[in-house]
C-alpha cells in the first residue's frame, strides 16, 4: 500500500465529501492522494460513489450526539454565539472573546474525550463499505473492530483539515473550561455573564447550530 501525507490544513471539505473521500481512498487502498497520482485520480473519480455511506456516518453521529464543527469558528458561528455582543461597537471584541472560549471547550473536549463510541461508528460504517452484499442483506458483521486503526487515521486527519467531532450539547468539563476562559478576557460586558456556567453553555449551543452545513 502507498504511503499517506494528512491533508493540507487550508483546505477544509465538507463533511460528506470528506468522509467519502475517506471510503475512496481505504477501499481502492490508497493511502497518499497528494504525490500518487493514480490515487489521486481514483479518489477524485471515486468519491461520489460513497456519498451515501459518508451521510450514513454523518447521520449515526448525530444519532450519538455528536456534531462535525470547524475548530476555528466561523463568522456566523460568532454572530450567533451572542446576539448582544456581535452587534455595535463590541463586535470586534466579541469575537476574540467568543473565539477564545470556543476554542478552550473544544480543546477540552480533544483532550479528554473518550473516542471509543466514535470510533466504532468509523469502524463499523468501514465494514459496511467493504462488504455491500452484507450491508445489502442486513446481516451485522461483528467484525468491525478489524478497521480499528484506519478509524484511528480518519480521526485523525479529520482534525488536521481543522474539523472535530464534539457534542452537541456542551459538557460540564468543556463548560468549566469555558468559564475559566473568560478569566483571560475580562471587560465591562463579560465579567458577569462570562463566568456563567449556563451563558457559556448556551454560547456553545448557539454556535453549534449556526455550524456550516
Amino acid at each position: 500500500m502507498r504511503g499517506r501525507n494528512a491533508a493540507p490544513i487550508n483546505q477544509q471539505p465538507s463533511a460528506v465529501e470528506y468522509f467519502a473521500k475517506e471510503f475512496a481512498r481505504f477501499l481502492n487502498n490508497v493511502q497518499n492522494n497528494e504525490v500518487d497520482f493514480l490515487g489521486s485520480f481514483l479518489i477524485e473519480n471515486e468519491w461520489e460513489n460513497y456519498r451515501k455511506d459518508a451521510e450514513e456516518v454523518i447521520e449515526s453521529l448525530s444519532l450519538a450526539g455528536f456534531v462535525i464543527v470547524p475548530r476555528m469558528p466561523t463568522d456566523a458561528m460568532v454572530q450567533a454565539a451572542d446576539q448582544t455582543l456581535s452587534k455595535g461597537m463590541m463586535a470586534s471584541a466579541s469575537r476574540t472573546y467568543v473565539s477564545a472560549v470556543w476554542s478552550a471547550m473544544v480543546t477540552e473536549w480533544i483532550e479528554t474525550r473518550n473516542a471509543n463510541l466514535i470510533l466504532d461508528i468509523f469502524s463499523m460504517a468501514l465494514s459496511r463499505a467493504s462488504s455491500p452484499s452484507k450491508k445489502d442483506s442486513g446481516k451485522f458483521d461483528s467484525s468491525f473492530q478489524r478497521f480499528r486503526k484506519q478509524s484511528q487515521d480518519i480521526m485523525a486527519s479529520l482534525e488536521k483539515t481543522g474539523l472535530a467531532i464534539c457534542p452537541d450539547e456542551a459538557a460540564p468539563n468543556m463548560v468549566s473550561a469555558g468559564v475559566a476562559e473568560t478569566a483571560e478576557h475580562r471587560s465591562r460586558t463579560n465579567q458577569q455573564i462570562g463566568a456563567d456556567p449556563s451563558y457559556i453553555s448556551n454560547l456553545y449551543e448557539n454556535m453549534v447550530k449556526a455550524r456550516p452545513a
